[in-house]
């Protein structure tokens, strides 16, 4: 036999070999751990009644919108504050945006140099004295490792969040747990059963 033919019987002899291994291996691992165990659910009705989800591309940047209306009586103005608030200490990183509005649909004005400036905390800011028709939280989310903007609408039952995950179960998630204040215990991050009319 020649030198050649040696070298080639080794290598095929490696590759089917390594074949080998992979199917048998991949065979072990045909259902993934994330998979093999039921996810919890609390035992509790979703404060969400529904979502409507939209993406928009701005620049090259594609995201997404979740309009979530809560399964609730309208909030108001305390709520709205309060609500940011735990946000800010419980999980937002980096805010880089504090925004109100007179209207709805109007202009914003950005308070986020004076909160850095002061750093009172939300509860503590004066400019969140006066009642507004929005209030918007930005920042880095620890929970969803990922930018995310919170906007508030007073006296109703909306609360709509823009970031870049496209996933409406783990945008569902948050929301039932920043509803529910549950960042850092047990149930933070989970779903709770569908709420039906």
């Amino acid at each position: 036999m020649t030198p050649l033919f040696n070298l080639l019987t080794i290598g095929i002899s490696i590759i089917l070999i390594y074949t080998i291994y992979l199917i048998l291996n991949r065979k072990r691992q045909v259902t993934p751990n994330h998979l093999q165990t039921k996810e919890s659910i609390l035992d509790d009705i979703s404060y969400i009644q529904e979502i409507k989800h939209l993406s928009s591309k701005v620049g090259f940047v594609l995201w997404q919108q979740y309009d979530i209306l809560l399964a609730t009586r309208p909030y108001g103005w305390e709520m709205m504050v309060d609500h940011a608030a735990y946000l800010e200490s419980a999980d937002l990183d980096n805010i880089d945006s504090i925004s109100i509005a007179d209207m709805p649909c109007g202009p914003t004005t950005e308070l986020v140099h004076v909160y850095n400036q002061y750093r009172a905390g939300l509860k503590n800011f004066d400019k969140l004295t006066e009642e507004k028709s929005t209030l918007g939280i930005a920042g880095h989310s620890r929970a969803l490792n990922e930018s995310v903007k919170i906007v508030w609408f007073n006296q109703t039952r909306i609360l709509r969040i823009f970031t870049l995950i496209n996933d409406e179960t783990l945008i569902t998630k948050y929301v039932e747990t920043v509803i529910r204040r549950t960042f850092g215990t047990k149930d933070a991050m989970k779903l709770a059963k569908r709420y039906s009319e």
